[in-house]
This record gives C-alpha cells, sequence and structure tokens, in this order.
C-alpha cells in the first residue's frame, strides 16, 4: 500500500520532531525558572547584605560622633590641669610648689600618671610622682624641643612614650612656661595613661568583640586603641603603630594593627592635631546576613534539586504521554484499517479549506462509494471485506498521487479532495481513473470479481458554505451517479433534483409552523416490564400541518436540519417538554422522566447548554429527572463537541440516552467514551425477538452489558405480548412500543397514567 504507508511515516516524521521539540522545551523551561530563582536568591541577597553595610556605616558614623565628642572632653579636662598649673607658676615662679599647687586645685584621677615640671634647661625639676626627685634631663622630649622654639599657648600633645620617671606608657599633654619679662621658663607636663581615652566609652554590646576605637594623630601615630579581645592594662600601651594618612577616612579596610577587616568611621577634631575611628568587625556585623544567606542557599538549593527532580520526571512523563497522544491522535485522525485519514480528519481539513476565500473555485470534493461492496461481505465474510478495503485504498492512493488527498469516511466510502486551479478538469481526469483502476479485478480467497464505484463531485463555489454543505453536495452528486446506473460520476447541481425546491418549500412552511403555533408535542409511555408501570415518556414533535394534516418528526426533521431550523425547534421542544415535566411534578407523578430527542445539528449550532440550564431553571425540575437522547450518527460526526457538551450537560445533572444503539459502527467505542445514562435498543432488533436466535443473543448481550455497566435498557418498537414476554424475563428493561400506546398529546396521558399506574422512585431504581 504505497500511498496509506507514505502518509503515516510523515505524519510520524512530524509528530517525531513536533515531540522532540516540546519535550526540548520543558528542561529550557526548568532552567529558565531556575535561573529567575536564583537571580531573585541573589538579588535579594546583595540587597540583604547592602542594607546591612549601610546600617553598620550608620552605627559606626554615630558611635564616632560619640568618641569624638568623648575625647574633646578629656582633653578639655586634661587642659584645665595644664593650664591651672601655668597660671600658678607664672602667677609666683619663685614661690611656686607643684606639690601643694596639685592639691590644691587638681582632681587625681585613676587615669592621671603624674604632673612633673621641667625647667628651662630641661631638667625635671619637681613631679607628684616623687617628692625629691632626680634631676632627670628631659630637654631631648619632642614636647621640650616645641615649647622652647615657638612661644605660644598652645597645648601639645605627644605620642605614646615611656615615662623615664613613672616607667609607664603615657600621653604627655604639656604647655610653655614662661617667666614674668615672657621668656621661656619651661614646660608643665600631664602625663596620662592612653587608656584614659577609651577605657570609659568602650561598649561591647555597641562595638562588639573585635570592634576597635582609636585615637589617632594626623601624622598617623595611635594615640590611644582599644579593642573588645584586648582591654587595656593601665600603664601599658601594646598598640604602637600608625594609621597611613590614606586611612584618615571612613569605609572597609583592613586594620593595619591587627589585620582585622572592620567598617570604620573616622572624624577628624577640629582645633587639634588628631582624630578619632570607630571600627565595627566586617564579620560580626555580617554574621546574621551571613546566617541569612545560608538559610537563602539552603532554601535556593533544595528549591533547585525538587525543580530538577520535578522537570525529570516531567520530562519523562510527557514523553510518555506525548507517545500515547500520538497514538490516540492516529486513532482519532486516522482509520486503522486502511491507514487513510478518516470522517474527522477529513471535516477538520475541509474546515480550513472552505474558510479561506482563495479556495472558492480552487477545491473540489470526489464522493466515492463502492456499488457493490456489501455483496462482498455476505458473500465472502468481513475479513475478506477487509482485505478488499485496504486493496481498494491502495489502488486509489496510486491513482490519486500528488493529485489530492484520499481519505476513507465510511465503511465503503472514501473522498478525495482536490485542490488547485482547473479543478473541475482536474477532478473529471481523477474521477475517470479511478473508475478505470477499479475496473481491474480483485482477486481474494482465490475469488476473482469486480468494484464498481460510484462519483459525487462538488465544487467548492460558494464563499460562506461549510464544509458539511460541500460533503452533503457531493454526497448528492454520488446518489445522483447511482442514479444515473451506478459505475459512474456526476457533478453537483442544483438542477439535479426536486429537493432544492422542496426543501426551500418545507423551510419556508416549517417557519411558518414555528411562528403560528403548528408544532406540539406528543409522549410516548416507557413501561417497567418487572413492574408493569409507566417509567417516564419521550417526547415526540409533531406538526400539525394546516393542509397535510399530522406530520411525523421523521418527515420534516431532516428538512429543519439542512437548513438550520432545528435549533429554533429544538428550543421549542426543550422548552414545552419540561413546561409538562413541571406540571407532571406539581401534579404528584414527581419520579416520571421525560426523555427528549437531540439533533446532531442542534449539538454544533445551538445553545443547548444554555437552553438546557435556563429550562431547569425557569420550571424547577429536577436535573436527573430529564433524558437527553442522541444518536449514534451524532457523535460518530462530531465526537469531539458532542463529548464537550455531553460532559456540561452531565455536570448540571441531566440524564444521557445513547438512542439506536447497535445499528451504528462503533456502538462500544462510545459507550467507552462517552458517559450515557441509558441504552435505547433499536426496534430493528424488536422485531426479530423471539423467534431470531442470534438476534436474542445479541439482545440479551446487549441488556447484559448495560447492566453490568450500570446503565437503563430502554427497548424500542415493542409491538407484540411475545417480545415483552422474552424482554422481561431476560432482565429489568424499559420498553416503548405501539403495543402499548403510540404516542398521544397531553390531554390524554392521564388515561395512560390511570390504566398503567407510574413507577415509584423504589420501583425505578
Amino acid at each position: 500500500m504505497k500511498r496509506a504507508s507514505a502518509k503515516p511515516s510523515a505524519r510520524s516524521a512530524d509528530r517525531s520532531a513536533i515531540r522532540r521539540r516540546s519535550l526540548l522545551a520543558i528542561p529550557l523551561l526548568g532552567v529558565l525558572l531556575l535561573g529567575l530563582l536564583w537571580i531573585v536568591i541573589l538579588s535579594r541577597l546583595q540587597v540583604e547584605k547592602e542594607a546591612t553595610y549601610r546600617e553598620s556605616s550608620a552605627s559606626a558614623a554615630i558611635l564616632s560622633a560619640a568618641l569624638e565628642q568623648h575625647t574633646i572632653k578629656a582633653i578639655h579636662q586634661v587642659d584645665q590641669i595644664t593650664r591651672f598649673i601655668k597660671f600658678e607658676f607664672e602667677k609666683s615662679p619663685e614661690h611656686f610648689d607643684l606639690r601643694t599647687t596639685v592639691e590644691k586645685g587638681v582632681v587625681q584621677s585613676d587615669t592621671l600618671i603624674q604632673i612633673s615640671l621641667i625647667d628651662q634647661n630641661g631638667k625635671l625639676i619637681a613631679t607628684t610622682a616623687e617628692t625629691d626627685p632626680k634631676p632627670i634631663d628631659l630637654s631631648d622630649r619632642e614636647h621640650f624641643l616645641i615649647h622652647k622654639r615657638e612661644n605660644d599657648d598652645q597645648l601639645y600633645i605627644s605620642t605614646p612614650v615611656l615615662g623615664r620617671v613613672s616607667r609607664h606608657w603615657t600621653l604627655q599633654i604639656t604647655r610653655r612656661l614662661n617667666f614674668p619679662d615672657g621668656s621661656f621658663a619651661g614646660v608643665v607636663v600631664v602625663s596620662e595613661d592612653p587608656a584614659y581615652f577609651t577605657n570609659d566609652f568602650y561598649n561591647n554590646a555597641a562595638i562588639g568583640k573585635d570592634g576597635v576605637i582609636s585615637v589617632v594623630s594626623d601624622s598617623g601615630v595611635i594615640l590611644a586603641r582599644r579593642t573588645g579581645s584586648s582591654p587595656q592594662t593601665p600603664g601599658t600601651f601594646s598598640a604602637a603603630g600608625n594609621y597611613p594618612t590614606g586611612r584618615h577616612v571612613s569605609g572597609v579596610y583592613d586594620d593595619p594593627i591587627d589585620g582585622v577587616s572592620r567598617i570604620v568611621s573616622y572624624r577628624h577634631i577640629d582645633g587639634y592635631p588628631l582624630g578619632v575611628l570607630v571600627g565595627l568587625s566586617e564579620a560580626e556585623e555580617l554574621a546574621d546576613y551571613h546566617h541569612t544567606r545560608n538559610v537563602y542557599l539552603m532554601m535556593g538549593s533544595f528549591i533547585t534539586l525538587a525543580l530538577i527532580a520535578f522537570f525529570g520526571v516531567s520530562t519523562g512523563l510527557i514523553s510518555k504521554l506525548l507517545g500515547r497522544e500520538r497514538e490516540m491522535i492516529d486513532l482519532v485522525e486516522y482509520d486503522v484499517l486502511t491507514e487513510l485519514p478518516n470522517r474527522y480528519h477529513t471535516l477538520k481539513l475541509l474546515r480550513g479549506e472552505v474558510g479561506q476565500a482563495t479556495h472558492v473555485g480552487r477545491l473540489a470534493l470526489l464522493y466515492i462509494d463502492l456499488d457493490n461492496f456489501k455483496t462482498v461481505n455476505d458473500t465472502l465474510g468481513h475479513n475478506a471485506g477487509d482485505a478488499v478495503l485496504q486493496m481498494t485504498a491502495t489502488r486509489l492512493g496510486d491513482t490519486v498521487g500528488d493529485a489530492g488527498m484520499l481519505a476513507r469516511i465510511g465503511g465503503d466510502e472514501f473522498v478525495v479532495v482536490v485542490r488547485g486551479d482547473h479543478v473541475e478538469e482536474a477532478s473529471t481526469r481523477l474521477a475517470e481513473s479511478i473508475e478505470q483502476t477499479l475496473r481491474e479485478p480483485f482477486d481474494v480467497q482465490g475469488t476473482a470479481f469486480v468494484l464498481h464505484a460510484s462519483i459525487g463531485i462538488a465544487l467548492h463555489t460558494i464563499a460562506d458554505e461549510s464544509e458539511i454543505d460541500l460533503l452533503k453536495k457531493a454526497d448528492l452528486a454520488m446518489y445522483s451517479a447511482k442514479d444515473a446506473g451506478k459505475g459512474c460520476y456526476a457533478f453537483y447541481s442544483p438542477a439535479l433534483a426536486h429537493r432544492a425546491d422542496h426543501l426551500m418549500k418545507w423551510e419556508q412552511q416549517l417557519r411558518v409552523a414555528l411562528a403560528e403555533g403548528q408544532l406540539f408535542l406528543a409522549y410516548q409511555p416507557k413501561i417497567d416490564l418487572t413492574h408493569k408501570c409507566i417509567a417516564g415518556f419521550e417526547a415526540l414533535v409533531r406538526w400539525d400541518h394546516p393542509t397535510q394534516g399530522l406530520i411525523s418528526a421523521g418527515d420534516f426533521i431532516p428538512v429543519a436540519e439542512s437548513t438550520g431550523l432545528i435549533v429554533p425547534i429544538g428550543d421549542f421542544v426543550l422548552e414545552s417538554a419540561c413546561r409538562q415535566l413541571g406540571l407532571w411534578q406539581r401534579q404528584g407523578y414527581g419520579s416520571l422522566t421525560l426523555a427528549i430527542n437531540i439533533s446532531s445539528v442542534q449539538f454544533w449550532r445551538g445553545d443547548i447548554l444554555d437552553t438546557v440550564s435556563r429550562c431547569l431553571r425557569e420550571f424547577n425540575i429536577p436535573p436527573y429527572r430529564l433524558e437527553l437522547e442522541i444518536t449514534e450518527t451524532a457523535m460518530m460526526e462530531y465526537p469531539d463537541l458532542v463529548s464537550e457538551k455531553i460532559f456540561a450537560l452531565k455536570r448540571l445533572g441531566v440524564r444521557i440516552a445513547l438512542d439506536d444503539f447497535g445499528t451504528g459502527y462503533s456502538s462500544l467505542s462510545y459507550l467507552n467514551r462517552f458517559a450515557v445514562d441509558t441504552l435505547k435498543v433499536d426496534k430493528s432488533f424488536v422485531q426479530a425477538i423471539p423467534h431470531d436466535r442470534s438476534v436474542c443473543v445479541m439482545v440479551s448481550a446487549i441488556i447484559g452489558l448495560a447492566r453490568s455497566l450500570g446503565l437503563t435498557v430502554v427497548v424500542e418498537g415493542t409491538e407484540t405480548e411475545e417480545q415483552i414476554a422474552w424482554l422481561a424475563s431476560v432482565g429489568h428493561v424499559e420498553a416503548q412500543g405501539f403495543l402499548f400506546s403510540r404516542p398521544v398529546p397531553a390531554s390524554e396521558i392521564a388515561a395512560l397514567i390511570e390504566k398503567y399506574g407510574v413507577c415509584t422512585n423504589a420501583e425505578i431504581t
């Protein structure tokens, strides 16, 4: 089967490519999500880190401002001592006594090591540390040299030096002493412990264990320094070193003394050649941030692993689903026997083709029906018939080639979609070629026979016609070819029969019938054969024609479907039936159900869901009392749309019945696919009961299958007591037929109820 096998191969290649792209999209999506996740996490961490630095810098700035004030206050306190000594000395140098003066006006403190007096030659002449000090030569001290050289009244603060008298590390804070004539008289020296500037200020809670406070001269020499981990012992100085002038700024840098990285705030003290700095340990300040970072990273890693696992599993599952989807699409859109596109696929393709204005006049549909195929099945069996269909598909595929798309839309029905310029001539040539190729004998199981085909051709010449319209035109043309003697082809034409005029006249009369209320409902009871009572009714629309009398639905519903009037007629039937059901409920017959036939056209053109929902609300009907009957034909022609609406109706609570069960091609597949509640066995089976054993076996199997699935079985067309007796013996079924009653108007229902009674809810269950 050259033509039939080429199509699935192309389909498989296309779907494999789509599958690969779909599967590739999953890890790409995962990478994108992971990228976004880590961007968010890292951005958040960066924000947290910057906020931590800002807060730490602000804290250091506040502390350095406080240290600045503390240092200024400490210097002023010491300066008061130097000023007091200077004043007392210069008032009377010859009578000045240091010890007496200090005892009189200086408040001692723990950090004050000594007060000394140096004469104009650099000799120590008095000190509070000793009563009779040795005349030590201090002329080499920096403060002595500066004061001797410069005649001003400036306070001088030395770098930390080891006292020659006290033997302690001290900061020597000095002022120049003058004789009454203004000449240099010496220096007053106040020796303070460096801890004087730091010990009272340092607070572990605020500055931390590894924080630092320092007093630094403008030259970078450390005057005083304190860290939380190394409190300063009085009289010692372990922080000898320099802060390079480049570090006399605020920022983050490693401390030149101990190498600890700190967030530093530096402030210069106006009026003095020194500044203060407070450094907060970067590690301590970032401890909370590091904890937060670790939590974020741990959570991010966990989510990453979870997403990787999720997308890995998803990729595997979706790979399997795509494989199953491919199989399902093949089953839904392609014929299993011939591997050709089926009816559903063809209609979907035609829907796209007729929807394009540029295809008007460039599209044709060939409808091919094998004239004597039924004889093959009857004489050789269905296996041979399947083989013939496969051989026919191969021949048609070879004949059609690239001239069009070949599809099988029914048992022995094929169509060819032809596109392009001069489509009428191309369709004619193709139809003749098909007839010619089918004239060659088929050899099946040693039997040779010739098939003939009737071919109908419809040209797409109307811009707004649907795919169904085009298919119906080709179908009408095919029947015209059959009427012409079979084994030939015919083009669709409005003059094919009087059908078009007939439809137009009936359409006009139907519109009048709707407008003037000529349509009404008749009701046929459904009898529970176990309890011999009425379980419900089926509503059947009738037309009381003013000239032709009573017309049954079978005579005008096809016209309504082909003209679109089935939608308003269907709405009328639903509203009238629900009104009657509401009346029965008010009359006390709350257990009665009512079945209504729904046309396939009403499913895809009408808004059946809104209409049913509105009627249920308007007439206050329990939804489970309403049953909608749908034929197998409707399900086969529009399975997706019918399936969607069936499930929507089921959500409303109404029941669904599968009408004419057993006459379609795939009844069991629809039982599996659609959630039906009731099976209606076609009357063609009932007529052979109980005399035809094969029919009895089939009906018995249907009833058994339905009961095992929890479905209600309704048997149509019961006309004899023998049929009723046999059906009652098989199982719990409901029956409709002339034996019980023909369809009657609503006014005669009371008599039927009086005759048979109404089943109670317990009996129905």
